[in-house]
């Protein structure tokens, strides 16, 4: 299945929204969801477009494995 490309289609994949704030990193505003697993998942502003995808500091977030 391939991961939602629009809000609404968000909504209907089971993801919740839980507000807005500015990215640490790079300092844009980011939306934050809550995943149908029950995580938190930046994504930009207005968009279904995780935010790890564009933002130019996320490395500094990524976990190691």
């Amino acid at each position: 299945m391939a991961f939602p490309s629009t809000i609404e289609e968000l909504r209907k994949a089971g993801y919740r929204f839980d507000g807005e704030s500015d990215c640490k990193g790079c300092g844009v505003a980011i939306e934050w969801w809550i995943t149908p697993n029950g995580k938190k998942m930046p994504v930009d502003h207005g968009t279904a477009m995780p935010h790890w995808k564009t933002c130019p500091q996320a490395e500094l977030f990524r976990k190691e494995r």
